[in-house]
């Protein structure tokens, strides 16, 4: 082929993707046109609260629970003063909300039922949907237990600290906008006029559901994998998979220690061991117990 031929073809070419890309922007724009974004959408939920105790032993249930259970220290930082969650080129940066009444803090304007909106239906007080707060699980929280953690939040020692916006770059945005990244706004799979769920009257579903474990394991907890980019597969936790020939006392272990069956760390990253293993020996063999109900 000569010289211009060669030349006619490549014109031809990126004539093509330049259509292509068009079409492809007419159809990113018609998309959000008619379905908004689950970012940028305002949610209406009616304004609700809960009994919120003064005494010492309800406040350290609800640090018990922010630091073990619901994991909140995970993401926030054990200050729940806010932190770096995650620094990526491709992604952007993701701050996490300072949760003190200190500088740059919401507990100082947070009211009770501002914390309920967000705890039980992923909404901040601009009406918009919370990114990566794993509501979906928090619903299921009591009545008292949610209490006991607002009671914890606003007795926090102040922590100064403004950096706590999310930088997404415009490609987090556009995946997010076109629903590619999965259910990080879980505000939009919520029926915000629908009451909360009672949560399991079993121990140990109780804390499997608050705890989030469903996130990465799989609705059935026969094994799944989390959201987030290179997360690896997660185990099946029902009898019918490997730990049931652990035993409790591995499994606990592994909880305590972070580490698999055959011995590899676990990857604080995704799974969020370094809080599960504050949880007491009694809340993990009432994990463990209702484990080995499960089918599978």
């Amino acid at each position: 082929m000569t010289q211009t031929g060669v030349r006619r073809v490549l014109r031809r070419i990126g004539f093509a993707a330049a259509v292509l890309l068009a079409l492809a922007a007419a159809a990113i724009a018609l998309r959000l046109a008619f379905w908004p974004s689950a970012r940028t959408r305002h949610y209406d939920v009616p304004r609700a609260t809960v009994d919120v105790p003064v005494d010492p032993a309800a406040i350290a249930r609800g640090g018990h629970l922010a630091a073990s259970v619901a994991a909140c220290t995970i993401c926030h930082g054990d200050d729940l003063g806010g932190r770096l969650a995650f620094d990526d080129p491709l992604l952007g940066q993701g701050y996490t909300p300072n949760l003190t009444r200190g500088r740059g803090g919401i507990a100082a304007s947070y009211d009770v039922a501002d914390w309920v909106r967000a705890l039980r239906d992923g909404v901040g007080r601009d009406g918009r949907g919370l990114l990566f707060m794993p509501v979906d699980h928090y619903r299921h929280l009591s009545d008292a237990d949610l209490g006991a953690l607002i009671a914890y939040f606003r007795s926090l020692p102040p922590v100064d600290n403004e950096r706590t916006a999310l930088a997404l770059t415009p490609i987090a945005k556009a995946l997010i906008d076109l629903g590619l990244s999965g259910d990080v706004v879980r505000a939009a799979t919520i029926d915000h006029r629908a009451p909360p769920p009672r949560p399991p009257r079993d121990a140990g579903a109780y804390l499997v559901e608050i705890g989030g474990c469903t996130f990465c394991h799989g609705t059935s907890l026969t094994g799944g994998r989390g959201l987030e980019p290179g997360a690896p597969r997660a185990p099946d936790l029902t009898r019918r998979g490997r730990w049931r020939q652990a035993g409790e006392a591995a499994f606990i272990a592994a909880m305590r220690g972070g580490v698999t069956l055959d011995g590899r760390a676990i990857d604080p990253r995704y799974m969020p061991w370094q809080a599960y293993r504050r949880m007491t020996d009694e809340e993990l063999r009432a994990v463990w117990s209702y484990l080995q109900r499960l089918p599978g």
